[in-house]
């Protein structure tokens, strides 16, 4: 028994001088990493902060974190440092790069322009009504940024939100013109823009001086000449100040995107000339 006693003596006063050992050298070690750092060596690191521009810094720092801490630099939760700041400094590392990160989310209202739409019905002369005035769509997106060194790296829409339903434009239109698409009645929308140089011409001029043009259509209004390779014949339009239009005509001089547009009347020929103008390719949807 005094045997058995006496070794587990023995044995706790081992494991008590181990844990003294260690604890006075991790004391000694951490009082003279502290407190005599001007022995270690002194290096010199380049240090890249963001879209700064490099620096040399000289540094007796043991690890990374502290050149940051001696620069006085400050890190978000998003940045990061190469090579990471727990990393002992040594000899190897000649660089430390912050590659400064952010995230942010931001919200924009979109406009959605209304649609215009044109109910064509066929008649004798050419009339034309706004049946409803189109209201503007809104809607509110949130998008979720990414910024890296100053730079958006990405964006992506994390969300989408209806504010305002968007309502078209009703335009009625009573027209002889189309009657070349062999229909009564159709409705279109406007699906394209096309910026144009527009020319008027007068109904005894077109098609070589017979009033017929290249499709076998009697020229008067709401037929207009254009480049088949650039228009296709047969496409409708609606032309502001003009009214609905169909590619009916071709031309020597019309190259590209010109368009010639009829008029009834000579006074009218005149007073538009030539000019500028945007027209607006139409899609048939019923």
């Amino acid at each position: 028994m005094r045997k058995g006693k006496k070794r587990a003596i023995a044995i706790t006063v081992f494991f008590g001088s181990l844990v003294i050992i260690a604890s006075a050298k991790i004391i000694e070690n951490n009082y003279l990493w502290r407190n005599f750092s001007h022995l270690r060596p002194i290096r010199e690191v380049i240090l890249t902060d963001g879209n700064k521009r490099p620096i040399k810094v000289k540094t007796n720092a043991g690890f990374v974190w502290e050149v940051l801490e001696e620069q006085k630099i400050k890190l978000s939760k998003y940045d990061i440092v190469s090579p990471p700041a727990r990393t002992p400094l040594t000899e190897r590392i000649k660089e430390i790069k912050i590659t400064r990160v952010s995230e942010s989310t931001t919200k924009r209202i979109e406009i959605i322009e209304p649609k215009i739409i044109l109910k064509v019905t066929y008649s004798k002369s050419y009339s034309e009504r706004i049946k409803t005035h189109g209201i503007p769509g809104k809607i509110e997106k949130v998008y979720k940024k990414r910024i890296i060194n100053g730079k958006l790296e990405k964006e992506v829409l994390i969300s989408r939100k209806e504010l305002q339903k968007m309502s078209p434009t009703v335009i009625e239109v009573t027209t002889p013109v189309i009657k070349y698409l062999k229909l009564e009645s159709a409705t279109f929308e406007v699906v394209k823009p096309i910026k144009v140089t527009a020319t008027a011409y007068e109904p005894w001029t077109g098609g070589d001086g017979n009033n017929i043009t290249a499709l076998g259509w009697k020229a008067s209004k709401g037929i207009i000449a254009v480049d088949p390779r650039y228009i296709p014949l047969r496409s409708a339009f609606y032309i502001p100040n003009y009214g609905f239009a169909l590619a009916g005509d071709t031309g020597g001089l019309i190259k590209g995107w010109r368009v010639d547009l009829c008029f009834p009347t000579l006074r009218e020929v005149k007073y538009f000339g030539r000019r500028k103008i945007t027209i607006y390719l139409l899609r048939r949807i019923a």
